[in-house]
């Protein structure tokens, strides 16, 4: 009989006998190598990084927009590509500054890397660091 991990084992007495505590350490080793910093930022140890710490970071969507409306606001309502007026908050993405095509971190979203752009211009500048000149 297989016993639920929380159930007492009525032999042993025990909640971590029958191989229990095998499936816990197994569940343990799965986790992922990144740690959370605080709830919607995690980080991960990466020796690529181009910032002192080492560190590179991954932000969730809620925060990621937290970060683009605090650039918006920074960029006084400019477009960091192509430098005209963002008109709709649904056409702003991140740009990343330091973008991974050009050795930049896979996906570094520090606030500092990121900028307010147009969708269409952040698409058409790809992995490369123009700015203010959309059409190169």
């Amino acid at each position: 009989m297989k016993l639920k991990r929380n159930q007492v084992c009525p032999i042993h007495r025990r909640r971590d006998c029958c191989g229990r505590a095998e499936l816990e350490n197994r569940r343990q080793s799965s986790r992922s190598k990144w740690e959370t910093v605080r709830p919607g930022v995690r980080r991960i140890r990466d020796e690529h990084a181009r910032h002192p710490d080492g560190y590179r970071y991954r932000l969730s969507k809620s925060e990621m927009t937290k970060v683009l409306i605090k650039k918006v606001q920074e960029q006084f309502g400019w477009c960091s590509i192509c430098q005209t007026m963002l008109e709709d908050m649904q056409d702003v993405v991140p740009d990343h500054k330091d973008p991974r095509g050009m050795g930049g971190a896979w996906r570094d979203d520090r606030p500092e890397n990121i900028g307010a752009a147009h969708e269409l211009c952040n698409s058409k500048k790809g992995s490369s660091r123009n700015y203010g000149n959309r059409n190169s």
